[in-house]
């Protein structure tokens, strides 16, 4: 699915408007940013209208900028081209191998969504499945997950049987022919995708949850980027533009997921580096997530 670092699109809507509008007084060039953050086929992505709007609030002080997109594909072709020096700044769940690769911007843009998983499963069996209690049932059933993702690390560490799979496009077909019982999608997401899917369905009874934050990560030879996203968070959460700008994007989703509603059966995440989690900032998180998995011990 990549295209390489050379096939590069530049991403102007709402960007090179803000650099005539919104410039400051001084004379200077626009601060470059490389980024990987538009879904394919997609004009826009929620993890890009988030940078867009951390950068909007920092210009005041850091000046213009110009977003450039370039094509990654795979989550690990992302990770690659950050440590390369391609790309300068991308978002992804974190682990402690993509916390060492670069620099981990610690503000979750899915406030600790994405690791409350919903198991999605064929309809015919939808009755089945959802009487699912307890994890020791869960792990006799065949789950799969996208082979780049942390999260198949944290099924496999959980002692589930596992099926990797190479793209998120692949899981429809597959779970058809009868190759797996289950995949899993964020409660954040799980709908939206799954919807236009014929015979299969997102199951209601029930969750997986573990630990898990999804941040921007920075190439580390850019500190002063670093430095401008996170003075970007503490503005747009302080005014309340963030929790504006999640709720339009995602507050459907995590409506119809029915969380309060779900036995949320959880797991560990050993490969989180759990000490770096801001758990103190309440206004970081789902009150959901914080209240059932992390006030409740169970991180």
């Amino acid at each position: 699915m990549s295209l390489g670092p050379s096939r590069r699109t530049l991403i102007s809507a709402g960007v090179l408007g803000g650099l005539s509008l919104c410039a400051p007084a001084r004379a200077a060039e626009p601060q470059l940013i490389r980024h990987s953050l538009i879904d394919l086929g997609q004009p826009r992505s929620y993890r890009f209208s988030v940078l867009k709007l951390l950068l909007d609030k920092t210009m005041p002080r850091h000046g213009a900028y110009q977003l450039q997109h370039v094509e990654s594909g795979t989550q690990s072709r992302a990770l690659l081209q950050l440590q390369q020096g391609e790309l300068d700044v991308w978002a992804s769940m974190s682990s402690q191998a993509r916390e060492a690769a670069a620099i981990p911007i610690r503000v979750c843009l899915r406030r600790g969504l994405n690791g409350i998983r919903l198991p999605i499963g064929l309809h015919a069996r939808r009755l089945e499945l959802d009487a699912v209690a307890d994890l020791s049932t869960v792990r006799q059933l065949r789950f799969a997950q996208v082979e780049s993702w942390p999260d198949s690390q944290v099924l496999e560490r959980n002692g589930f049987k596992l099926q990797r799979i190479q793209r998120l496009e692949l899981f429809e077909d597959m779970l058809r022919l009868g190759r797996f019982d289950l995949f899993a999608l964020a409660a954040d997401e799980a709908h939206g995708i799954v919807e236009p899917m014929r015979g299969i369905k997102v199951l209601e009874q029930w969750a997986l949850a573990y630990p898990s934050v999804y941040y921007f990560f920075v190439n580390s030879k850019r500190p002063e980027l670093a430095e401008r996203l996170r003075e970007g968070w503490d503005l747009a959460l302080s005014d309340g533009s963030f929790f504006a700008l999640f709720e339009q994007w995602a507050g459907p989703e995590v409506a119809r997921a029915r969380l309060a509603q779900r036995r949320w059966l959880a797991l560990n995440n050993p490969d989180l580096p759990l000490d770096s989690l801001p758990l103190q900032d309440k206004r970081l998180w789902h009150p959901l997530v914080r209240e059932r998995l992390y006030r409740a011990g169970k991180a």
